[in-house]
């Protein structure tokens, strides 16, 4: 065929992709959809907007997430993007503030209706999903995948919960995970909206698998083709491709500082935890030091009765089942869209790309925990989120992550049955948990960095 007509005709197929896109409706648009045998997939595309979620898209997943559950003709789901920058950066938080701003109340609180009841179903769904990640992963892209069986991280991805820094919270149902991270890692992330990266998720347990993006494609290759349900089998497939660490040292940011997390944030009041900062500022090691002045700065730059209030939501979220999370977060949404700061740090951060949000009340000694917990935190909200399935568990029932720092520490307590009697040989533990986790790629690296920790008391 000669060139000028293969131009024509790839012409004509983007004139037919184009048309095609302009009349389908927007959710359906945003969220395209494969199929493999029996694996689905939705594919996120609102790549300009780093895939931040619509009311449409969530819609569409929800949809999607019904048909698919549903269908003796779908075994597995896949929900990834198309971006090599984003999985997904957040919610449209600037339309649901105009929304509300606008006097359109009910339909701002419909978009967080709809969000929670998606990662509730997420996280009862009855067939595996795998959510593929890579590059920013942060507030509603959490919700969209740390609710998931299967959570896989590669070298660009992103994490990061930095709703205090626009006046919100962790929401999407961060009061059910971040409290059951290690230790008080969740908190930490959920006050200063740090970041992780690559590996780090997997270590602290928000990823199940580390997997180089390069073999990405493969990946979703194997799963779409696997034809099974069985969430063991779909470990086993994912474990195929994940990539041994460089050396035996564990890869992880917060690995010095993690006794620095648990010594500063195991406190219930924003306060205590500030002043335990301002005295780790004076530790011996320079890279705590470092990091608690970081972490100073950090919790300047938020709005303190943001602060406040998750401090309190975490607290609170420990201690319920993951229906009562998002009742309790849908109530603090509402609340919250009533207050000045989280419209002045939509406005500042998202609209007019600053750091200069006049917060109010504008210090944390200004704000009444008292008065804020009998405003925010009630036994009943006027919106329910209304879920899929009606399951509440206090604990995620599947666990293909690697062991919890709780976990480990049981085994050298002699808390686990397991343990016997005796008293057993860091090595014992680390090769008992090689054993009952297969062989899996970090066991290794964490088991031995908690342990050494002890060594080091």
């Amino acid at each position: 065929m000669a060139e000028s007509s293969l131009k024509a005709t790839a012409v004509s197929r983007l004139d037919g992709i184009q048309r095609m896109l302009s009349t389908t409706p927007e959710g359906e648009k945003h969220v395209l959809t494969a199929s493999n045998q029996t694996g689905r997939a939705m594919v996120l595309n609102r790549p300009k907007a780093l895939n931040s979620l619509t009311m449409p898209m969530v819609e569409s997943i929800q949809r999607n997430l019904r048909d698919w559950e549903g269908s003796d003709l779908c075994d597995l789901i896949i929900l990834k993007s198309n971006s090599p920058k984003a999985f997904c950066a957040g919610g449209d938080v600037v339309q649901v503030s105009r929304e509300w701003k606008s006097g359109n109340q009910p339909g701002a609180m419909k978009f967080f209706q709809n969000e929670y009841q998606m990662n509730h179903h997420i996280a009862t769904l009855k067939k595996p999903m795998v959510a593929i990640l890579n590059g920013y992963t942060m507030g509603g892209g959490v919700g969209l995948s740390v609710h998931a069986p299967f959570r896989v991280a590669n070298e660009t991805t992103v994490f990061a919960m930095p709703e205090t820094k626009i006046g919100f919270f962790p929401d999407v149902g961060a009061s059910f995970f971040l409290p059951r991270l290690d230790g008080q890692t969740g908190v930490y992330l959920g006050l200063t909206g740090q970041m992780l990266k690559g590996r780090d998720l997997l270590y602290a347990g928000i990823a199940t698998h580390y997997v180089p993006s390069e073999r990405y494609p493969m990946l979703e290759q194997r799963l779409l083709g696997l034809g099974t349900s069985d969430f063991d089998a779909v470990n086993a497939a994912i474990e195929e491709f994940v990539a041994q660490p460089e050396d035996s040292h564990i890869d992880y940011s917060l690995a010095e500082v993690r006794d620095a997390i648990d010594t500063c944030f195991q406190y219930n009041t924003v306060e205590a935890i500030v002043q335990a900062l301002e005295e780790t500022v004076k530790a011996a090691n320079p890279t705590v030091t470092t990091w608690a002045q970081t972490t100073l700065k950090q919790l300047s730059q938020m709005s303190p009765s943001s602060l406040k209030l998750t401090l309190e939501q975490l607290r609170r979220g420990a201690q319920l089942n993951i229906q009562q999370t998002f009742a309790m977060e849908l109530g603090l949404a509402e609340k919250r869209l009533q207050s000045h700061d989280m419209h002045e740090g939509i406005e500042a951060l998202l609209v007019r790309k600053s750091n200069d949000a006049q917060w109010d009340p504008a210090t944390l000694d200004e704000v009444d925990v008292e008065a804020l917990g009998a405003e925010y935190f009630k036994p009943e909200y006027q919106y329910k989120p209304g879920f899929v399935h009606d399951v509440a568990f206090s604990e995620y029932p599947h666990k293909y992550g690697l062991p919890t720092e709780k976990e480990i520490m049981a085994m050298v307590s002699g808390e686990n049955p397991q343990a016997g009697s005796f008293s057993l040989l860091h090595s014992d533990i680390a090769r008992f948990f090689e054993h009952e986790y297969e062989g899996k790629v970090g066991v290794r690296q964490k088991v031995r960095w908690v342990l050494g920790r002890l060594d080091r008391e």
